[in-house]
C-alpha cells in the first residue's frame, strides 16, 4: 500500500456510511463544501472512496476495496501491544503537538505508519481527535497522559540493620583489657637505652695484725737507726 496515507484519510473513511453523500459529506466530517471537495477528491485520487458525479444529486460515496484493506490493516494494527513508539507519539502530543504533521516531522516517521499508530493509540483509549474545517486535531486523554508521563523514580526504603549486636561476652573476649592495652602499648613504644651508672670504689678496711705487723717492723728500724747512731 502507499505510504502517503494520513491519519485524515482513515478518520473520513470512517465517517462513511452507506448513506452518506457527496453533498452531506461536509457535514459528516464537521467540514465546509469546499474542505469537504478536496478531501473526497484526495481520497478518490487515492483510490480509497468512488463517487457519482450526478447533477444535481445526490450523488452517493463508497469505500473501494482499497479503502476496506487500509480499515482492516489499521484495526489489526491496533491490537498490537504498546511499546516504545507509541510512548514517544504520546510524548510529542503531550508536548503540544496536536497536528499529525508535527509529530511526523518531530519522530521522522512516514505518515502511513504514523496513521496506523495513531489509529491504535485512538483504540486503546489514549488518545482522541476531533474533525474540523478540513484538519484533525489530536488530544491525549488522561490515561494518555499518564503514559506519556515519565516515571519518577521510587525513593529508596531504608533498610535496617540486620547485624547482630555483639553480646557481653563477646564484646569482653574482642575488647583488650586495660592492663593488656597498657602492655602493647609499653611494647610498641621504642625503649630509651639506660643511664651509665657511676661506680663508686670503697677501700676495704686493713686488717689488725697486717697493721701490727707493720708498726713493729717500723719500731725495729727505728731502734736499729739509733743503734747504729749511738755506736758512731
Amino acid at each position: 500500500m502507499a505510504d502517503d496515507i494520513t491519519f485524515l484519510d482513515i478518520a473520513c473513511l470512517m465517517k462513511i456510511s452507506d448513506d452518506t453523500t457527496l453533498e452531506r459529506f461536509g457535514s459528516a466530517i464537521n467540514a465546509s463544501i469546499f474542505d469537504a471537495s478536496n478531501i473526497a477528491g484526495t481520497l478518490k485520487q487515492k483510490d480509497m472512496i468512488d463517487f457519482t458525479s450526478i447533477f444535481p444529486g445526490p450523488n452517493s460515496i463508497a469505500v473501494t476495496e482499497k479503502g476496506k484493506a487500509v480499515l482492516s490493516e489499521a484495526e489489526q494494527r491496533a491490537a498490537t501491544p504498546f511499546d516504545n513508539l507509541d510512548k514517544s507519539i504520546l510524548s510529542q502530543i503531550s508536548s503540544g503537538k496536536s497536528v499529525p504533521k508535527d509529530i511526523q516531522s518531530s519522530i521522522s516517521l512516514n505518515s502511513r505508519d504514523l496513521a496506523m499508530r495513531l489509529y491504535k493509540l485512538s483504540k486503546q483509549s489514549f488518545l482522541t481527535y476531533e474533525l474540523k474545517s478540513g484538519q484533525v486535531e489530536i488530544l491525549l486523554t488522561e490515561q494518555g497522559f499518564l503514559k506519556a508521563a515519565p516515571q519518577q523514580p521510587q525513593p529508596m526504603q531504608p533498610t535496617q540493620n540486620m547485624q547482630p549486636k555483639p553480646n557481653s561476652v563477646q564484646t569482653q573476649i574482642q575488647t583488650p583489657s586495660s592492663e593488656q592495652s597498657a602492655q602493647q602499648q609499653a611494647e610498641q613504644q621504642p625503649q630509651q637505652p639506660a643511664a651509665p651508672q657511676e661506680i663508686h670504689f670503697q677501700p676495704k678496711p686493713m686488717n689488725k695484725k697486717l697493721i701490727a705487723g707493720i708498726i713493729v717492723i717500723l719500731v725495729i728500724i727505728l731502734l736499729a737507726y739509733l743503734l747504729m747512731k749511738k755506736i758512731i
